[in-house]
């Protein structure tokens, strides 16, 4: 199918109406209502019902959209892809999660550098679900997330056990910080701590909570190898008798994507976890 396609019936859906696609596009609103009917002919069916307001998605439309977004993402990941740079004979493309790319991704970054330097290397930082859409297409040989999606086609192996804990600044110990670690640790941490579950501070990402907690105070849940360092410098505590929560870190890859090079840096990624790193740093950098 001819990418512009799909290009087309996500602008029209981004700008509402076939006009303003044409204007954003730079092609006439003929061009664009003929790429939709080649595109309905192609489907057999009605992907757009037009009417003075703009366009509206059919029922079809709306379960086309998915498949639209991919064919452009594919198509975007293998014109960024190819050809390979001079002198390399293989790609290999891995993700993670924002709070594990220092130092796990990094490091197992400078250890393929190191022993594979005749394959290409491409990284990607994303939502866990996004990696795993991107997996599934095969956009990415493997990731890193916290939360997997057990899906067809898709390998899960846990690659660390960590934990969730609550920390203190010892200094200033109020208020209470809700880090959101996803809607599985959300329901255990309200079950468990009712009192807590409306808090005057909330965040969405680990690291700015954890300065924030530095630097102004207060207390909440954060993973055991983040902060170590400052449990063992006494600018935090552990709160004794609070309630722990798991949250390991898995490797995802394709079992489509399997080939000695992807085995080789799995192995690879499997003695880097198994090393002794500072994980505070990431945090403390951002």
């Amino acid at each position: 199918m001819d990418i512009d396609l799909a290009r087309t019936f996500l602008e029209i859906i981004r700008s509402g109406s076939f006009i303003a696609t044409a204007d954003r596009l730079h092609i006439t609103q003929t061009a664009v209502t003929a790429r939709i009917r080649n595109l309905e002919q192609q489907l057999n069916c009605r992907l757009f019902v037009r009417n003075r307001a703009g366009a509206k998605l059919t029922p079809d439309g709306e379960r086309f959209v998915a498949y639209a977004t991919q064919l452009v993402q594919t198509w975007e990941a293998a014109r960024r892809d190819l050809p390979l740079p001079q002198g390399y004979g293989d790609l290999l493309s891995i993700g993670a999660e924002v709070s594990l790319c220092n130092p796990l991704m990094l490091a197992w970054l400078q250890r393929m550098r190191q022993t594979m330097p005749s394959h290409a290397l491409r990284t990607e930082v994303a939502s866990d679900g996004e990696l795993q859409e991107k997996l599934e297409l095969g956009v990415l040989d493997a990731a890193l997330v916290h939360r997997p999606e057990y899906r067809p086609g898709l390998q899960v192996e846990q690659l660390l056990e960590e934990k969730l804990i609550q920390v203190v600044q010892t200094a200033n110990p109020e208020p209470y910080l809700y880090v959101d670690w996803g809607t599985a640790f959300g329901k255990q941490h309200d079950m468990a701590l009712p009192d807590h579950t409306r808090s005057p501070l909330s965040f969405s990402l680990g690291p700015m909570a954890l300065q924030y907690l530095l630097q102004c105070g207060g207390r909440g849940y954060f993973r055991t190898r983040v902060v170590q360092r400052y449990l063992d410098e006494g600018i935090l505590k552990r709160v004794e008798q609070a309630p722990e929560f798991s949250y390991p870190v898995y490797l995802v890859y394709s079992r489509a994507s399997e080939s000695p090079a992807l085995n080789k840096a799995l192995e690879l990624l499997r003695e880097v976890a198994r090393d002794d790193y500072d994980w505070s740093r990431w945090y403390y950098e951002i």
